[in-house]
């Protein structure tokens, strides 16, 4: 049997709500000191869609009413935890299979604190992001625009859909909250009192003791 916490021991995790900065951060550290990246969201969207579970196969015959404004909050809040939890098994067996020559940050909303703590050698590893309502509307604004467009193609009750997306990830932020406090891994309000220098510096001393001496320049 594979001791996980050894096994991936090289893999840094930047994990919480969604619209908080992971990815721009995890770039800009990438960049810096030469990781590799592994985004959770990319490999989803691209790879993992056509090796998904029951879950992901339900979830990708609906339509997108279906998907985002007929389920209550609680059910889009209990689909989307339950559809990143089965995929997260992906995620570990890709890791698994890279090269352990470069230091890994893995980022995306699916690395939740729950799923992400059994594969830690140290609490140094993981660190969790969580916007405020406002820094993730400015977040999503800027990126898909006002009416989010994009981010819905083909909705009919957009409205609703944000509506609903919104309390989502406020409750799905609470949780990640909750169960850092309870695993005791460190996790950070992202509310737009840092810069992106701050909240870079930040993150590199949480993963300074697995960062190269000299940075990448």
């Amino acid at each position: 049997m594979t001791d996980l916490p050894v096994a991936l021991s090289h893999v840094l995790w930047i994990g919480g709500g969604p619209q908080a900065g992971k990815t721009t951060l995890s770039r800009l550290l990438a960049g810096k000191w030469d990781l590799k990246i592994y985004n959770l969201d990319w490999h989803q969207a691209r790879e993992h869609v056509h090796r998904a579970g029951a879950k992901g196969r339900a979830f990708g015959a609906l339509s997108m009413d279906e998907r985002w404004a007929a389920p209550s909050v609680t059910e889009l809040v209990d689909r989307s935890i339950a559809i990143w939890g089965e995929n997260f098994s992906i995620v570990v067996d890709d890791l698994l299979a890279m090269p352990r020559t470069r230091t890994i940050i893995a980022e995306g909303p699916g690395a939740f604190p729950w799923s992400v703590a059994p594969l830690l050698a140290s609490s140094t590893q993981a660190v969790f992001l969580v916007p405020t309502r406002d820094r993730r509307e400015i977040a999503a604004t800027r990126r898909w625009g006002q009416g989010q467009i994009e981010r819905f193609p083909g909705i009919v009750d957009r409205g609703v859909a944000l509506a609903k997306l919104r309390e989502r990830d406020a409750i799905l932020d609470e949780r990640v909250v909750a169960s850092c406090r309870a695993l005791g891994l460190r996790w950070e309000r992202m509310d737009g009192s840092r810069d992106i220098d701050e909240n870079l510096a930040l993150i590199e001393e949480q993963f300074r003791p697995y960062l190269p001496p000299t940075p990448n320049v």
